[in-house]
């Protein structure tokens, strides 16, 4: 049977002194938990209302541009090439507001879908108008929403039908079977067509933005994207898209966010958050067209709303 270690022994181990070596262990342990307790602090304390801006709000913005960052490997357009049509196209291609009034728009794409009614129903709630751009084919499936979205004062744009790359489509195509034929489902619908397009995944040619001009499109592209359609994966995907508004948001932003295309249960969550943090730093909420300066679109007459599921 082996011996018993005594309590002496042990003692004499408990006030043993530590080597060079596991200090500095200890140390790194220390260290890495200190980060990491201040990372978290950072990240998840309430960020305060922002600070009112300094520069006068009639000012003209200098340029266009885009606040939040590039995102490789995701069919997304470099920033840079957005930023050289709004140079280009100055009255016809749009990031954001053209001064630094305290407003902000909020934008949705992809849609109507299964989220669009619990949107809508947030929106309401506060009081908020938005734009939406929806997809003409998505529009044939849900037009109770479409319907329902124009009846509470939200602006309706053109989200091409299909949701394909445009730049790569010929005219006729780019035309009749997207841009024209969701124009034709909006007239369809409500008797109007709009004004103002988005293109799928900000992917436009020089030449489709001046066709687009021809039939008075103006197309609407953003100054901050919350990059929600990939946050809705994350586990933490509420708060991080509450984070891309916070840490980059400006006067007269547009903000990207969609209401289709996938799960969007976490931005519907993130918008009810963001409101009120925007309406305690003073924006004011705003459709694009109105942002812009843009002729209205018609109003919806006053009628008993579309019944179908909300």
């Amino acid at each position: 049977m082996a011996p018993s270690i005594s309590l002496a022994y042990r003692m004499r181990l408990l006030h043993k002194p530590l080597s060079g070596q596991r200090k500095m262990y200890l140390a790194a342990v220390v260290l890495l938990l200190l980060i990491l307790a201040a990372w978290w602090a950072w990240e998840w304390w309430p960020r305060p209302p922002l600070p009112a801006g300094t520069v006068a709000a009639g000012t003209v913005k200098p340029r266009q541009t885009i606040r939040t960052g590039f995102l490789p490997n995701w069919d997304q357009v470099a920033l840079q090439e957005m930023e050289r049509q709004a140079a280009k196209y100055p009255h016809n291609l749009w990031l954001e507001g053209p001064t630094y009034r305290r407003q902000v728009a909020f934008t949705f794409d992809d849609g109507p879908s299964e989220y669009t009614g619990a949107l809508l129903d947030v929106l309401k709630k506060h009081g908020v108008k938005a734009t939406f751009f929806f997809m003409g084919q998505n529009m044939e499936l849900r037009p109770w929403a479409v319907e329902r979205a124009w009846r509470e004062g939200h602006t309706l744009g053109n989200h091409t039908y299909t949701h394909p790359h445009l730049a790569g489509v010929d005219s006729t195509t780019f035309w009749d079977d997207e841009i024209g034929k969701t124009q034709a489902t909006f007239k369809r619908m409500l008797g109007w067509e709009p004004a103002m397009m988005r293109p799928p995944y900000g992917e436009i040619s020089d030449a489709q933005i001046e066709d687009l001009g021809r039939h008075g499109i103006k197309v609407i592209l953003w100054s901050l994207d919350t990059q929600d359609w990939n946050k809705n994966r994350m586990l933490f995907g509420k708060h991080n898209i509450e984070r891309s508004v916070q840490d980059h948001m400006h006067e007269e932003a547009i903000l990207l966010m969609h209401d289709g295309g996938g799960k969007r249960a976490k931005t519907v969550a993130a918008v009810d958050a963001l409101i009120p943090w925007l309406k305690a730093g003073g924006y004011e909420f705003v459709t694009v067209d109105a942002l812009l300066g843009l002729p209205a679109q018609p109003r919806a007459p006053q009628a008993k709303a579309a019944s179908a599921p909300q």
